[in-house]
């Protein structure tokens, strides 16, 4: 639910002080400059006027200032008088004493202070900016409301005082007017004293939202508004009193004379080279802002487009008080897309948050696809006051504002908007082609970085022509955002970037060298930039990066000019937590590319993308977030050294025969916070106090636990994995002592604020006791009062920002000086001089303390910082123990039977399961679910040729098998009887049949190009898996490729594996081939009936029919059409038959063409390859 938004959609209350006499204001009107601009006449005025708001994704330029002015003289109410229409502001006569215009309240109302109608301009708002002793006020004796000191969003800015009212209208921000409040107009159009309004009547929105989207009754020109305006017949019903339609007219008026030519470059916009839209140069990111305007622009319009021209493409959120703010463009997304209410504010549209709700709205944006830009005000009114005071030079009016935040959806750093504990990348790509030979794969360089973490990783490679390690990288670590050199990516890789890319996902193409940054320019700016001191060294791994791998070090380059957009270079390298990546860890881990990730739905599945039904769904059960990010990494690199495996595996072991160790393991990991991501915010001193007092509490948990466990279950844990975690982690306990003694942890629970123990920070405690003897003297103050005022029941009320008014009960006479500030039925509330005197010391003593503990909170995390790595070994050790924890979970969650695999250490390769399942299946349905024996290797032979019935249960076969040796290779119990298999070093898969319309590719060629990847990536370790190759050509050229390349991977290669066919003649030809056999998925067909009965269950032989009429049958495919098919069948079988030839000596040629290039080591010719066919389709 959206959180509401009072302040925009209730009516503000009035300020105190605020002069009676100015231009109007209020919710005044506009409508954009596109419009505007482009009248030359008064009937193309009344065109433009009807143009309706702008979509979301139209530009929309900002309106110029425009004001209305118009007096009265009624026979029986006077009200406000308003100055002249003129484009400069105006000058007013001498405002009449109050005295006799102010109408006595009845008994039950107060006086109410009204809000001063502020001129027409770009600058501060008045509630923002005003002045806070103009002592003139007004009262409405026809409402009544209870009164208090204006409380709204820009309350806490700072005006300096003015010698007259009319010097600050220029310099006030426009308020907004009442769209349904009376304009009248006298017989002449001086302006007159202001006196009581009459009530207003109740609101109408039609005029305001016939205003904002246009209307079809013509605009008059400004001589035809005047003229109107002193025309004493109206079309209304009452003397003197303009309708709508002719309120809006004049307002249109008043906005044409006051803004002529203000925004004409609005009209041809540009980027900051002055290219228009229609060059192919153009940065829509950037807006070009003639000198001109800017010698023309208000103080507020100046800080805003200083910062909004280099943000174009970006949603910023300008923090005005205690609300965010967006306008025009920005303001319209907000409306259209999130309903946010729009209104008018310095003549734009405007849409506005309170700031407690800034987080839950930039994420709702940033789901929708759009950048945040946060503008925050870096000072408060009363500071900038105070600044003001010290400094001798005259700055201007409005407080000071930067930007200090992009978001975006790559790059999130705070917890509230992170949706998924897993990583969220940003990843930089370099490619360029190899100098050696430009027939093979280009040479590639990669940068990526997880911000939530401050974590870092690089790399450089050469990848083969179907960028199969890119497609592998991308798979992995699936990035939220890309950053590309313009005009510097092939086709080809590009093609596998969008292949890879989740729909989510976003591409920015920035400029070469300025943006995209060569490797002597990066080495440059981090030799330049403060990173890294005396104090912290940079990482070796980085500066291996900078000088070993040119490619690499561009792609962090660009890595650290887009983070320097984001405002978070600083933050994220100089933590130091850089590391080389390895995609493939072909020396350490079982190697699983992108394709077999998809194809086995390791991560993510082929219906929807989600997790539902994936390995990494049913395997991560970790309890911390930083565990579930370590499983991810274990997942895409299983293990391939026995001894490792076997070491996870006894831990699982360990914790299935041992409740308690595992209960113990839960006890430390319960409830523990994001301390990987916190710490890092701690870095960048973005942390709140709550959430530091979380990091200290989540350690010290952590620290006792593990004393703990080594007391309790040391001996149990002794020689295994679990007690080399334990023994490696650090020993935090003397730091996090001393952190329970270095400030209040109920005051930073409660509060929020770090308060130090006393004597800890000497400035802080002289601070304090300086705000304490304040608040005793205002209390010494206010017992002074209760004598003289013989009223014991005196006391100190805060109303919003007016802090300490003296409560007095009604029938208490008090001294004619007091300043009336607010009331009840049963209290008056008072200011006195001497009180605000002092109320104003405290304040600034406040504002000073302020800034003492912003400074305490960055000495904590700096030192807490000091001991960043201790920190981050903790946290690894016990994101690894949770991994282990997972493991045994997952094991105990298979059902039964599941065991624990045998992990072999012998030359042959060899995979055995008895009665394996698939893991995945619910362990409610198990029961149903038939188990299969497989054996490959070993005693048995090393690929089986499966056939089988369509929709016998091949695929799910193929890639249970996968899935077993995967989970077996993690240190995980898999579901089967008995399990022995000796550890692969990769697994390839080609499943199904899908062409890639975005490659350019049909679906053959898909098949080939995964086959020819398997061919030369095999070794005799691998486990390869082949569905149905040849089915995407013609049956004969099909069946050729697959007979040769079944032919290459059991002769040459060695491998182990399943081949899926249902060309029943490969069967014939590799019958007596030793390392073959010939399995089928067995089915009970019913030939009469056309109805074939799955048994699901593997077995010896062949299947002589693939069945497709009975399952067209199945299908209801028309009974005539089955018909047909079948007597069509039946004359292409024998006609095969009739034209089968051997094929043994085509094998044993081949055969020996392999071994005469084994013996010479040479490869044969090319025409002689035989078993290689597929290098003239690829």
């Amino acid at each position: 639910m959206r959180p509401p938004l009072d302040h925009f959609q209730t009516p503000l209350p009035m300020n105190d002080k605020q002069e009676q006499t100015s231009a109007p204001s209020a919710k005044l009107k506009q409508r954009t400059l596109f419009s505007f601009f482009g009248k030359k006449t008064a009937a193309a005025a009344g065109s433009a006027a009807s143009s309706s708001t702008p979509k979301a994704t139209e530009p929309i330029v900002p309106t110029s200032p425009s004001s209305i002015s118009t007096s009265q003289k009624d026979d029986t109410k006077a009200v406000e008088a308003e100055p002249e229409l003129a484009a400069e502001p105006p000058h007013f006569p001498p405002t009449p004493s109050l005295t006799s215009e102010i109408v006595p309240p009845t008994s039950d109302s107060f006086s109410t202070p009204k809000r001063a109608r502020s001129a027409i301009s770009y600058a501060e708002s008045d509630d923002e900016d005003s002045n806070l002793k103009n002592a003139e006020k007004s009262r409405r004796p026809t409402r009544r409301r209870r009164i208090v000191a204006d409380d709204d969003d820009e309350a806490d800015e700072y005006v300096p005082p003015a010698s007259s009212p009319a010097a600050n209208e220029d310099e006030e921000m426009l308020d907004a007017v009442d769209e349904d409040e009376d304009l009248i107009v006298s017989d002449d159009e001086k302006p007159k004293p202001a006196v009581s309004r009459q009530p207003r009547k109740p609101r109408s929105s039609g005029a305001l939202d016939a205003f904002r989207m246009g209307s079809t009754s013509d605009t008059p020109s400004a001589s035809e508004s005047t003229s109107r305006m002193s025309t004493p017949s109206m079309s209304s019903g009452r003397n003197n009193v303009l309708s709508r339609d002719e309120k809006r007219k004049v307002r249109m008026a008043a906005f044409e004379k006051t803004n002529a030519g203000r925004y004409e470059w609005l009209l041809d916009i540009r980027d900051a080279d002055g290219n228009r839209p229609t060059d192919e140069d153009y940065d829509p990111r950037t807006l070009y802002i003639p000198p001109s305007a800017w010698a023309s622009f208000k103080p507020f319009e100046k800080q805003y487009w200083e910062i909004k021209k280099n943000l174009m493409d970006t949603v910023v959120f300008f923090q005005k008080g205690k609300f965010y703010e967006l306008y025009e463009n920005d303001a319209a997304i907000g409306h259209q897309v999130f309903a946010l209410k729009l209104t008018d504010r310095v003549n734009m549209k405007m849409v506005g948050i309170p700031e407690a709700t800034f987080e839950y709205w930039a994420a709702q944006f940033i789901a929708k696809g759009y950048r945040i830009a946060r503008v925050d005000q870096l000072e408060t009114a009363l500071g900038k006051e105070m600044k003001d005071r010290k400094n001798s030079k005259r700055e201007e009016k409005v407080v000071q504002r930067g930007l200090t935040q992009v978001l975006t959806s790559g790059t999130l750093v705070d917890e509230s908007m992170l949706t998924s504990d897993m990583s969220t990348y940003c990843m930089a790509l370099k490619e360029a082609p190899n100098p050696q030979s430009r027939a093979d794969g280009p040479l590639l360089g990669v940068c990526f970085v997880d911000t939530a973490t401050g974590i870092v990783r690089a790399c450089e490679f050469q990848d083969d022509i179907s960028r199969t390690k890119l497609d592998t990288l991308l798979t992995q670590i699936r990035p939220r955002e890309l950053l590309l050199e313009k005009s510097g990516i092939s086709q080809k890789t590009m093609r596998t970037i969008k292949n890879g890319l989740s729909a989510s996902s976003t591409i920015h193409n920035i400029k070469p060298y300025n943006e995209f940054w060569d490797q002597e320019r990066t080495v440059r700016e981090f030799d330049s930039c403060d990173f890294f001191d005396e104090h912290k060294e940079m990482p070796d791994a980085l500066r291996n990066v900078l000088d070993k791998n040119p490619l690499a070090a561009s792609a962090v380059g660009a890595l650290v000019w887009y983070l320097r957009q984001l405002k978070l270079d600083k933050d994220i390298f100089s933590m130091g937590n850089f590391h080389i990546y390895d995609a493939s860890q072909q020396s350490t881990s079982l190697l699983l590319n992108g394709q077999t990730l998809k194809n086995l739905e390791i991560f993510n599945n082929s219906f929807d993308g989600g997790e539902e039904g994936t390995l990494f769904r049913l395997m991560c059960r970790c309890v911390t977030p930083f565990g579930k990010r370590l499983f991810h990494s274990w997942m895409n690199h299983p293990l391939r050294s026995p001894e490792q495996i076997n070491g996870r595996l006894d831990v699982v072991e360990l914790l299935l025969d041992n409740p308690n160790l595992r209960d113990a393991i839960l006890g430390i990991l319960h409830k523990l916070p994001d301390l990987e991501r916190m710490i890092s915010r701690v870095h960048a001193s973005r942390c709140k106090p709550i959430d530091f007092l979380r990091i200290l509490e989540g350690f010290k948990r952590i620290d006792t636990g593990i004393h703990e466990l080594k007391e309790d279950f040391g001996t149990l844990m002794k020689g295994t994995a679990l007690e080399r975690i334990v023994e490696r982690m650090p020993d935090m306990a003397s730091e996090l002592d001393s952190w329970s003694r270095a400030f209040s942890w109920s005051r930073a629970r409660d509060e929020g604020v770090f308060v130090p123990e006393p004597g800890f920070e000497p400035e802080y405690d002289e601070s304090k006791t300086h705000q304490n003897a304040l608040i005793d003297d205002l209390h010494e103050l206010l017992n002074r009062y209760k004598k003289e005022l013989k009223c014991s029941s005196l006391t100190f009320k805060d109303i919003g920002k007016e802090v300490y008014q003296v409560e007095v009960p009604v029938d208490v006479k008090v001294p004619v000086s007091w300043c009336k500030m607010s009331g009840t039925k049963k209290f008056n509330r008072y200011y006195t001089d001497e009180l605000r005197k002092k109320i104003k010391k405290l304040l600034e003593s406040q504002e000073t303390h302020f800034a003492i503990e912003a400074r305490m909170q960055d000495k904590f995390y700096a030192r807490f910082d000091e001991k960043y790595s201790d920190w981050v070994r903790m946290i690894k050790a016990v994101a690894s123990m949770d991994c282990l924890y997972s493991l045994a979970l997952a094991s105990a969650a298979l059902g039964e039977p599941c065991c624990r695999p045998e992990i072999l250490d012998q030359e042959q390769s060899e995979v055995t399961f008895e009665e394996l399942r698939h893991p995945c299946v619910s362990t409610l349905t198990a029961g149903t679910f038939v188990p299969n024996d497989v054996q490959l290797g070993g005693m048995s032979a090393n690929m089986i040729v499966l056939t089988g019935p369509n929709m016998a249960g091949k695929s799910t076969l193929l890639r249970q098998t996968c899935l077993a040796v995967i989970m077996a290779q993690l240190g995980c119990y898999v579901p089967a009887k008995h399990a022995r298999l000796t550890p692969m070093d990769s697994i390839h898969t080609r499943l199904g049949a899908n062409d890639d319309i975005m490659s350019s590719r049909s679906t053959f060629m898909v098949e080939l190009s995964e086959t020819k990847k398997i061919l030369d990536e095999s070794t005799p370790r691998t486990l390869v898996i082949l569905d149905e190759l040849g089915r995407g050509t013609s049956t004969y050229d099909g069946q050729a490729i697959a007979y040769a390349v079944l032919h290459h991977l059991v002769s040459n290669i060695g491998c182990l594996g399943f081949f899926s066919t249902h060309y029943q003649s490969l069967c014939t030809d590799f019958v007596h081939h030793k390392q073959l056999r010939m399995m089928q998925m067995s089915a009970l067909v019913d030939e009469a009936g056309r109805r074939v009965t799955f048994l699901y269950k593997l077995v010896d032989g062949v299947c002589s029919k693939s069945y497709g009429m009975n399952v067209a049958s199945m299908a209801s495919v028309p009974e005539e059409v089955v018909q047909v098919a079948e007597t069509k069948s039946l004359e292409l079988e024998e006609f095969t038959q009739t034209k089968q030839t051997e094929s043994d000596a085509i094998t044993l040629a081949s055969d020996f063409f392999h071994l005469c290039s084994v013996s010479a080591n040479k490869k044969p010719l090319q025409t002689l390859r035989l078993p290689l066919i597929l290098d003239s389709f690829l």
